[in-house]
């Protein structure tokens, strides 16, 4: 009967497969053959190089760092497999759901969702395989986790995308989106912490609702969760907006449009050279910028005067051919009601980075695929996805903030990442490998908490 022997040679110990023969009379270790090496206490086989064959090549590291931030937030525990293949291919890819089965095979994603076949009609079916209860115990996990992270409810954002929609659904009219394209439209309104740009919750509207009718209802969602203050951009400021927001005892920072009304009675009476002077200057992160203050509506009015936007504009005009018919350009308006000072309510407003970065990417994640589905609830599904996947990439944001990279960036490196699996017919041995990895690759896997073996 054989067995495994080790042989320590220097500083190496090999493993090769011996067994014991009696031989005029003694017992003695036979040879048969070479095992391999034993590398951190592990057998490491010993194959020939002309005997290794790649048995397939998968994309891999990219997907890891999805999952791993998945489970993390309790995405992972959606029973539809098929459906947590589209959060994931969301992230990853810009084709069609009836062109993603191929592409999928050649990924991660079967192998760490433990799909044993994928296919298109899955793909489309699992669209209505989440049900209103276990999505909202997923927004719950996720909540939970993220409050880990940043459980301020000081301050909310609130904005509203377009994404257009290629079905026939007869509930769903032609409008002019905001890129000047007339097409059936949805609207997302998207709440987001200040801080992090962690999600908050997420509706669906219609296309044919104003920002103005959609902050409504979002702001009583923000006050049923427990926010205590919003910030707004000008699109969504109305005066009843504003009273409502104040009866509701919320605080609020919201661009104002720079109408007539305002202009006469409040930019009229702002002197150039007092406003342009050292003691109003507020110094932003791109630019630097004037202001005056003044009361309004129980809060402050703020006029925020930019110097470089004037010439920009002025500029543009000039161009065009046109005289400047605004005496007030480079001027806009900022309404609050804080305790804060106005240089802090202006910075808090114009320097949102995390926020801006934040929507762009909820937007692009939107309009990565067209919603070409015909049902109503292949629409929630879809929405759905796609707000789990910006999930997703809040927390990997917040996990890479520290190596100055965007959780889009890392996942364009990361997919470099492939997965050689091999195989020795003539040992029947499987095993698989990584592509060497970049040092800084390695620290964003890190970072994210991806555990990979080579």
């Amino acid at each position: 009967m054989s067995f495994i022997r080790k042989i320590k040679i220097g500083k190496r110990v090999y493993l090769a497969e011996v067994k014991s023969v009696r031989e005029n009379g003694k017992v003695k270790q036979k040879f048969i053959h070479y095992l391999g090496t034993q590398i951190d206490g592990k057998p490491a086989k010993r194959v020939l190089t002309k005997d290794i064959k790649i048995k397939n090549i998968k994309r891999s590291l990219d997907v890891l760092s999805i999952d791993t931030i998945a489970k993390e937030l309790g995405i992972s525990s959606i029973n539809s497999k098929h459906f947590l293949a589209l959060v994931y291919s969301q992230l990853l890819e810009k084709r069609s759901i009836s062109k993603l089965e191929e592409w999928i095979r050649f990924t991660e994603i079967p192998d760490v969702l433990g799909i044993k076949e994928i296919s298109t009609k899955g793909l489309y079916e699992s669209l209505t395989d989440i049900e209103d209860e276990e999505f909202e115990k997923i927004d719950s996990s996720m909540r939970g986790i993220f409050k880990k992270y940043d459980d301020s409810t000081d301050v909310a954002v609130i904005d509203v995308t377009d994404t257009y929609f290629e079905g026939d659904s007869q509930e769903i009219q032609k409008r002019k989106g905001k890129d000047g394209k007339v097409k059936k439209l949805l609207q997302v309104g998207l709440a987001v912490s200040f801080k992090n740009g962690f999600p908050l919750f997420h509706k669906r509207y219609q296309g044919n609702l104003s920002n103005i009718q959609i902050y409504k209802d979002m702001t009583l969602e923000l006050k049923n969760r427990g926010m205590n203050s919003v910030i707004i951009d000008r699109g969504m400021m109305s005066l009843e907006n504003l009273q409502m927001t104040q009866s509701l005892q919320l605080k609020i920072i919201a661009g104002l449009k720079k109408t007539k009304t305002f202009a006469s009675e409040f930019l009229s009476k702002i002197r150039r050279e007092e406003i342009y002077s050292l003691k109003n200057m507020v110094r932003l992160k791109n630019t630097t910028v004037f202001i005056n203050t003044f009361e309004y509506s129980n809060g402050k009015l703020i006029a925020v005067y930019n110097p470089s936007l004037e010439v920009i504009k002025k500029q543009l005009n000039f161009n065009k051919g046109i005289e400047d018919v605004d005496q007030f350009i480079g001027y806009s308006l900022v309404y609050h009601n804080t305790n804060d000072s106005s240089s802090d309510i202006v910075k808090k407003y114009y320097d949102k980075e995390i926020i801006e970065r934040a929507f762009k990417q909820m937007k692009g994640i939107l309009n990565l695929r067209p919603i070409r589905v015909w049902l109503k609830n292949h629409v929630e599904g879809h929405i759905r996805i796609c707000y789990l996947a910006y999930a997703i990439l809040s927390l990997m944001n917040y996990k890479l903030r520290k190596l100055k990279i965007s959780s889009i960036d890392a996942l364009n490196s990361l997919k470099h990442g492939y997965k050689v699996n091999l195989r020795s017919d003539k040992d029947n041995f499987e095993w698989s490998l990584y592509v060497p990895l970049e040092p800084k690759q390695k620290k964003m896997l890190q970072a994210l908490g991806v555990v990979y073996k080579n």
